[in-house]
């Protein structure tokens, strides 16, 4: 399927409008883009049913599948696709464009994917506002491919399948962070952004406590709070070794399966930015893959994983320093886990025990690997994140006995 230039005209020069709800994809809106992505029939379609993919859509972004008719009620071509809006939560867009998420995944649409160092879907289409972070992206219909819950967790061939094909983009940006392709492309985590990060994970973290603290030995939930107040410097300490390019959530929920065994695709890029490649295998195998099996295949896989990096120009990458970085990042996984657990809407039995078993995997690989061994040493002053540290502590500790007056007062009353 051919990709074609991203842009907001129309190939006839029209003006394609940056729509804000689904209401808005019409037949002529759906000419006019995929025309722009060099669709050499759009002229056809003469109607579009739109579905939203409700098992999909988030407060991020919502997803709605859209099937092209042509004038004899038959199907166009293509016969469907994807488009993908913001969310209609004013919080959450509020937090995506902290964080810049649409920016982020239209930059990697723009600017990477057609590259074809992974398998993404094909774009016909995208836009994005600078200053409202509104954005649109049409995007190849991928229904025909696999999904697998990471609950479920991947067996050892794809997991296998999963590490070589995320190598081989980070292999293609080794250290390329001045890569014409990476101009406009941000880190991973800013030192604002992991302060914003720092701070979401010190207000979930009570209740993820609260919520699956068998989980959590002793031990276990002082690191995990001690964690909290290092956040910023954990990531500067693992950005400051081998970048490249990364996914930023690479766990199986993002993952699309063929029939085929070495047809994979990768969705949801709204964390694509540089940083260290090695977050991405981590949490990967941290979330999506069942802890026994980790065990058994880890090492072998990150073998493939420098092997593929080495062979597309990383030097100075020994088989140590892969798995110390491995290590290293398995400490990250820890700050999404813990914020999704702790923002968890406990109505859902189902959703509360896939969360379970997936932070259970994480804690189970950070206390395998050891590590905790890499949270970084307490700030000191006038050490550059001193201040910032000291007040997070005393806000949580603030935080915490508020919660818990709040308790005794609905147990009280």
């Amino acid at each position: 399927m051919p990709v074609g230039p991203m842009g907001k005209e129309s190939m006839e020069g029209q003006q394609i409008p940056l729509i804000n709800d689904a209401g808005e994809i019409t037949a002529e809106w759906m000419r006019q883009a995929l025309a722009a992505g060099g669709v050499s029939t759009a002229q056809e379609i003469a109607a579009v049913e739109v579905e939203r993919l409700s098992d999909v859509a988030n407060a991020l972004g919502n997803l709605y599948r859209c099937r092209m008719l042509g004038q004899n009620g038959e199907a166009a071509s293509p016969g469907s696709v994807i488009v993908k809006l913001p969310g209609a939560d004013a919080l959450a867009l509020r937090f995506a464009k902290w964080m810049s998420l649409h920016r982020r995944e239209f930059l990697f649409y723009r600017d990477v994917a057609g590259q074809g160092c992974v398998r993404a879907p094909a774009l016909y289409h995208g836009d994005f506002d600078e200053r409202s972070h509104r954005f649109v992206l049409v995007l190849e219909d991928l229904g025909g491919m696999e999904a697998i819950p990471q609950s479920a967790g991947i067996d050892a061939a794809r997991a296998r399948q999963v590490v070589r094909e995320i190598a081989g983009l980070h292999g293609r940006f080794w250290e390329a962070a001045g890569d014409p392709a990476l101009s406009a492309c941000g880190d991973f985590l800013t030192t604002r952004e992991s302060r914003i990060m720092q701070t979401v994970y010190l207000l979930t973290l009570p209740a993820a406590l609260e919520r699956f603290g068998d989980l959590f030995s002793a031990e276990t939930r002082r690191l995990a709070e001690a964690f909290g107040f290092r956040i910023p410097a954990h990531f500067a300490a693992v950005s400051a070794g081998p970048k490249s390019v990364v996914h930023g959530d690479y766990r199986a929920d993002n993952m699309l399966f063929g029939g085929g065994r070495e047809e994979l695709a990768v969705i949801d890029w709204q964390g694509f930015g540089i940083g260290c490649g090695m977050y991405d295998v981590a949490f990967f195998f941290g979330t999506s893959v069942a802890s026994d099996l980790r065990r058994r295949i880890e090492r072998d896989a990150l073998d493939e994983y420098r092997a593929i990096v080495l062979r597309a120009g990383a030097e100075g990458y020994s088989r140590e320093a892969c798995w110390r970085s491995y290590r290293q990042n398995m400490l990250g996984t820890l700050m999404p886990m813990v914020i999704g657990c702790g923002a968890l809407e406990m109505s859902d039995p189902k959703l509360v025990s896939q969360s379970r078993e997936l932070l259970s995997r994480v804690l189970t690989a950070i206390e395998e690997l050891d590590s905790w061994a890499f949270l970084p040493s307490r700030a000191r002053f006038p050490g550059d994140g001193a201040g910032f540290e000291a007040l997070s502590r005393c806000g949580y500790r603030a935080y915490r006995l508020a919660l818990r007056m709040r308790r005794s007062r609905r147990s009280a009353g």
